[in-house]
């Protein structure tokens, strides 16, 4: 197998096992927040739902990037790694822009606050350690076949460690201090650190 085509293994399996990942983590996140009522831990998920999508993108763009130089692509299409790269910052924007939004609705809403179950600080504790070993598998893997679209997916799987820690954090002082707009105010933090990352 020649150097080019074990690379393109390499990225096509590592964006699978980041997709599957991703869509665990997701799917829990936001059946257990909306079950809990916890608007930060569906954002959470929300965002992990962008994962999914940018770990598709990332196996179409090892697919396209696999296809040999052509009459019309003289010198192949490795261009479409960058390519990949801004649309994942755009994606990641947009869902950054979302998320603001919804919890900017929740604080100015007239409609008296929920406190949000137990079980929300349990399923992003379990998202935390996912995306911990998500992250490094995706950044180890980037950096053994000099790729920016893994190294950079890890760096947002990175980001996704934080905000989840984030969201723990306010889930805590939500307990704690009896406070349900916490976790309004949460999401809303959480976004804007999603708007910086992308």
């Amino acid at each position: 197998m020649s150097e080019s085509a074990s690379r393109d293994k390499i990225l096509i399996r590592t964006s699978w096992i980041s997709t599957f990942g991703n869509a665990i983590l997701s799917i829990s996140k936001i059946v257990v927040g909306l079950m809990s009522g916890s608007l930060a831990v569906v954002s959470d998920g929300i965002d992990s739902v962008t994962d999914v999508i940018i770990s598709i993108v990332m196996i179409f763009t090892a697919q396209i990037m696999k296809r040999p130089p052509s009459q019309k692509y003289a010198y192949g299409y490795e261009k479409a790694e960058s390519i990949a790269t801004k649309i994942l910052a755009m994606i990641i924007f947009y869902a950054g822009i979302q998320m603001l939004v919804s919890s900017l609705q929740s604080i100015s809403s007239s409609e008296t606050k929920v406190m949000p179950g137990i079980i929300a600080i349990y399923v992003t504790i379990f998202s935390i350690i996912g995306k911990v070993v998500l992250s490094y598998y995706q950044y180890r893997q980037g950096k053994k076949v000099n790729s920016s679209m893994l190294t950079a997916n890890a760096v947002n799987m990175r980001n996704d460690v934080i905000i989840s820690l984030g969201v723990l954090v306010g889930l805590l002082f939500t307990f704690v201090l009896d406070m349900p707009i916490l976790d309004s105010i949460t999401g809303l933090v959480i976004s804007i650190f999603i708007l910086k990352s992308a």
